[in-house]
């Protein structure tokens, strides 16, 4: 069947050069995209409810959405912080559950709880949360003009970046907030005989639609209009407050209006200037690369923005995909080369290029496979294609030097490539579906990390299947036309002739000497593997004892970090924003620094939930990494100088690649009791405090503050005839204003708040006593049933899967391993036996749930390979063999860590061995069906064993060169740009792949030892063995 279609080769080259054309179109065409998209729902629900305080928030707000929301279909955990004006409660599900179902079920259950929840409670608002600390593009907008047009020109700019199709969110960091401001002086409202309800329901009254619908009679039908509602400041000025039959007291002459904006609680700058941040994440599976170029298209055309204003762009993430992808390109390229180059030494011009030919075109056509599966070309994608480097020419190798091998039999070049083609089939499809078999359980990798990583099998599948279809089908095809190397002088043709059944004793060369070698080794074969199995065990304690322990992802040089500023005390916005300005001022002295964005206080569009203490933020992007020192360094020169603020702690966050997360450990404390809660809390937080392991601690105790709390005498106010909406009015209305009414103005497509609230001047606790209600026998003074008193102020209350809980988060210093400090934190708090519930989430829940998954995985594609083992050779030593070489491999492995002074990365070094253990079965599978086939041709144990390996000697040095020196400069951080003929070393995309190609040049080093010397052993002591032999 093989061979009747490999006969056809004109059809084979046709179909060769559509997958080729298509697959380059498709490369050029996936979307492309910096890290890949998570499909974790998490689902945000604000709830705002002003002035409510956070005791009454849980118990009102919270409480009844949490009820509701506990039984959602895919529902992970719940969290939930209940604070002063409202509360939010965050939903995370199961990763790769389907967010639009989140998202329906989410509103469906929140729909329900609405007439729960207090009357004068606005809507609850629900968002799905970008899992991201970093846009994909940041726009700044600022300059030398009035807050109002900034305003304007910030949102005409939103509104329009959101009519892009690609764009997900706009989020506006601030924007301020329209109002219309009556502002009444309480000693006027008392001159005239008023009082505030008068003022109250005055406006109230006056801004009512009315529908009067039409009038139709004998004479015809007229439609009847009732202008009624408040359309500008004229109106609220002409509103009459009271009247006698002589003279009309209206709402001017008791009270100022303005058309002005909210106070402020927060503020955002640009390099130190006042200005609006729009931060766009586009939507998943569009290609980063277009959406930023429309972006960037739209903002920039000619008069759109005027010239005064100020536009500057950060935080552009597509800069980082063409760069990883131009890497990708230029590896390619070396890769190709160092193959043609490796090639070409042994076996000549011919093979090199038929062997070359894979690399390309097995990517081109992976590109294909990928279309189907909506993948996106990331991070990810292009590490699973750099992965693959090492294990995809392992196929062609095989077919070019078997049929160069052959050659000199004088078959011809047609002849000689589809009897190679035949006779490597099956070792070959046995080889390849093993390393298929041990990837394709990652798959189905759970949790953050598998929707992160889920590229990677998908891609490595799509390339080792189009690297068996180019060796056993596209490279037959084309080395009957270009023919293969018999340029051989006689000497290594007589070679060649003895390697396939002559007199091994007369074999001369680099085959010569290993024989020799092999022929003592197989003397003695049990003492050289006792000698392998004691290294084995040697290097795997010696790594326990002097090795750096496991990290779950590679630590990569940023490009962006983030400097968080705490502050305790009870901080206005304005003393917020002059420390954060002192930092910003320090932050932009420094060189290294491209721009800055900051923030302070809360700034409108800022959903993120925070430390009560953090009083702003600080969004750095650096210069380009060949420009200024690593980060670690600039990081440390910001720390220096921000030394000198006093009574203010800093972290400085940077921006990590990888799955997302927050804080290398994340603890939750849990206990319904407030009392135990807290004094938990703050054991666990000053013990760590003390720790120098310990940096950027962050949590949610209550910050020491001082509140008022106003009690109403009921039994006092009732027999005043007051109630307590009328109390609460009047103390709204010296706090933060009583929202009375709204109405929409003709220039905005927003409705606008109509609050009412007193000067100033009058805004003091002392007022308090001055205020005046209208009672049943006349107006009567709050003080009468209110008493005042100061007490401890209550913070934010945080809830964990429906109960009261504490946060502490923090990274670990550089040189110490989350994981290593989480056991230690473990067994202190065994020892201290605190009385709450201790709970570690974040990168170690998500740490823990990758170790379980990779152990059965691990089990899985040991099952499958053994499977295909026993399917291959009908034997269970020979499978044990090649299973036994996976083992002995890490060795390498092991090696190489030891001596990089690097730990063992869980994603990264482990797919590294993976990819090494496809590398050795390979070679392994290769290496026993030819001892098969020698032994059917008679040959005895020995010289079968012999002539396997000098036979197999060329093809397994070949692999392992082109191999070792594909990834040798990745392995040492060496970039080379073919295009703009420049070295580069230790950039940031190359620290990706620095673990993995560290695990595979080690490993491969080994494995040509274990390959060509250990395996020829076990067959020996298997052969030789009556108990091995009867398996």
């Amino acid at each position: 069947m093989l061979s009747k279609f490999l006969n056809s080769s004109k059809l084979i080259l046709t179909i060769l050069f559509f997958f080729i054309v298509f697959g380059f179109y498709q490369y050029n065409t996936l979307p492309k995209e910096s890290d890949p998209d998570i499909s974790l729902p998490v689902m945000y629900i604000s709830l705002t409810h002003e002035g409510i305080s956070p005791e009454d928030s849980e118990r009102l707000l919270v409480k009844p959405l949490e009820k509701e929301l506990k039984n959602i279909e895919g529902l992970k955990k719940i969290t939930s912080t209940a604070y002063q004006g409202g509360g939010n409660v965050v939903l995370e599900f199961d990763a790769g559950f389907d967010s639009v179902k989140a998202m329906s079920d989410t509103r469906e259950k929140v729909d329900l709880t609405k007439n729960k929840l207090p009357s004068d409670s606005e809507e609850p608002r629900i968002f799905e949360v970008n899992l991201s600390r970093f846009p994909v593009l940041a726009i700044a907008i600022s300059g030398d003009f009035d807050i109002r047009t900034l305003d304007t020109i910030a949102k005409k700019l939103k509104e329009d970046i959101e009519t892009i199709s690609e764009v997900l969110e706009v989020k506006a960091l601030g924007e301020n907030e329209r109002i219309i401001e009556i502002i009444v002086n309480p000693r006027i409202v008392e001159t005239y005989g008023l009082t505030n309800k008068d003022v109250i329901s005055s406006i109230a009254k006056s801004n009512f639609m009315v529908a009067a619908g039409t009038l139709s009679n004998d004479k015809g039908s007229f439609n009847v209009q009732v202008p009624s509602l408040i359309e500008n400041r004229e109106d609220l000025l002409n509103i009459p407050v009271k009247s006698d039959s002589n003279s009309v007291i209206t709402l001017g002459d008791v009270a100022e209006v303005r058309d002005t904006f909210r106070e402020k609680v927060g503020y955002a700058r640009n390099n130190g200037e006042a200005a609006i941040i729009l931060e766009i994440s586009k939507r998943t599976g569009e290609n980063i690369i277009d959406v930023i170029e429309k972006i960037k298209k739209l903002v920039l055309q000619d008069n759109y923005i005027p010239d005064f204003v100020r536009i500057d762009f950060f935080q552009d993430e597509s800069e980082k995909i063409v760069s990883m992808v131009n890497d990708l390109e230029n590896n390619v390229i070396l890769a190709t080369l160092i193959v043609f180059l490796v090639i070409y030494s042994f076996m000549g011009k011919k093979s090199s290029i038929l062997v070359s030919l894979s690399i390309p075109f097995s990517f081109l056509m992976s590109m294909i496979i990928l279309s189907f599966f909506n993948v996106t070309i990331n991070v990810v994608v292009l590490f699973a294609l750099i992965l693959s480097v090492g294990i995809l020419i392992d196929g062609a190798i095989i077919v070019v030097e078997y049929a160069n091998r052959r050659s000199s039999e004088g078959l011809s070049k047609k002849e000689v490539f589809i009897l190679s083609a035949k006779q490597m089939a099956i070792p070959v499809i046995a080889s390849t579906s093993t390393t298929l078999a041990a990837f394709f359980p990652l798959i189905f990798w759970p949790g953050i990390a598998g929707e992160f990583m889920f590229f990677l099998p998908v891609t490595l599948l799509a390339v080792l299947t189009s690297s068996l279809t180019m060796a056993l089908i596209f490279i037959p095809v084309v080395g009957q036309l270009i023919g293969n190397d018999k340029e051989l002088s006689p000497k290594k043709i007589k070679n060649l002739n003895l390697l396939e059944n002559g007199d091994l004793s007369k074999i001369k060369g680099i085959q010569g000497r290993y024989l020799n070698f092999m022929d003592y080794t197989l003397e003695n074969p049990k003492k050289l593997i006792f000698l392998t199995i004691t290294t084995l065990i040697f290097i795997q304690t010696i790594y326990i004892k002097l090795g750096k322990g496991f990290e779950f992802f590679p630590p990569i040089e940023p490009d962006y970090a983030e400097i968080v500023i705490h502050a305790r005390g009870n901080f206005s916005a304005l003393e917020k924003d002059a420390i954060v300005k002192k930092i910003e001022g320090e932050v932009l002295k420094n060189k290294s620094i491209k721009n800055i964005y900051s923030r302070s206080g809360i700034v409108k569009g800022d959903t993120r939930n925070e430390s009560e203490d953090v009083i702003g933020s600080i969004k750095i992007e650096l210069v380009d990494w060949k420009q200024r020192p690593q980060s670690k360094y600039v990081i440390g020169e910001l720390k220096e100088s921000t030394k000198k603020f006093p009574g203010i702690y800093i972290e400085f966050i940077e921006k990590q690649d990888g799955p997302p997360k927050d804080k290398d450990v994340e603890i939750g404390v849990v206990n319904n009791n407030p009392e135990k809660l807290a004094s938990d809390t703050s054991t666990l937080y000053t013990f760590l405090k003390k720790k120098n392991w310990v940096k950027n601690i962050d949590t949610d105790l209550n910050i020491p503050g001082v509140e008022w709390e106003l009690s109403i005498d009921r039994v006092k106010a009732e027999k005043q005839g007051v109630d307590i909406e009328m109390i609460s009015n009047s103390i709204q209305m010296l706090t933060h204003g009583l929202k009375v009414t709204d109405f929409m103005p003709r220039d905005s497509n927003e409705e606008v708040d109509i609050v009412i609230r007193f000067e100033k001047a009058f805004r003091t606790l002392d007022e308090l006593d001055k205020i005046f209600i209208e009672g049943k026998n006349g107006p009567v003074s709050l003080s009468s049933f209110i008493k005042r008193s100061a007490k401890k102020k209550i913070g934010n209350i945080s809830r964990y899967n429906l109960q009261r809980s504490k946060n502490i988060k923090f990274d670990v210093i550089e040189g110490e391993l989350p994981s290593n400090k989480i056991y230690e934190l473990r067994q202190w708090l065994i020892k201290k036996k605190l009385s709450s519930k201790v709970i570690f989430t974040g990168q170690e829940e998500d740490q823990i749930e990758a170790k379980i998954f990779l152990t059965k995985a691990f089990f899985i594609a040991i099952f499958l390979i053994t499977i295909i083992l026993i399917a291959t050779f009908n034997s269970f030593y020979f499978c044990f063999i090649i299973l036994s070489a996976i083992i002995f491999s890490t060795i390498g492995v092991m090696i190489g860590l030891l001596l990089s002074g690097k730990p063992f990365g869980i994603i990264m070094s482990g797919i590294g061995v993976i990819a090494l253990a496809g590398i050795v079965v390979n070679n392994n599978i290769v290496l026993l069906d030819t001892y098969k086939e020698l032994r059917k041709k008679g040959e005895n144990i020995k010289n079968a064993i012999l002539r396997t390996g000098a036979q197999r000697l060329r093809p397994v040095l070949l692999t392992t060169l082109t191999t070792f020196f594909g990834l040798i400069p990745m392995a040492i951080g060496l970039n080379i740009n073919f295009i703009e003929l420049e070295l580069n070393f230790n950039s940031p995309s190359s620290q990706w792949w620095l673990q993995l190609s560290n695990a595979i040049v080690f490993g491969v080093m080994f494995s040509f030892v274990l390959t060509l010397v250990i395996t020829p052993c076990l067959i020996m002591i298997g052969e030789t063995s009556k108990f091995f032999k009867s398996f």
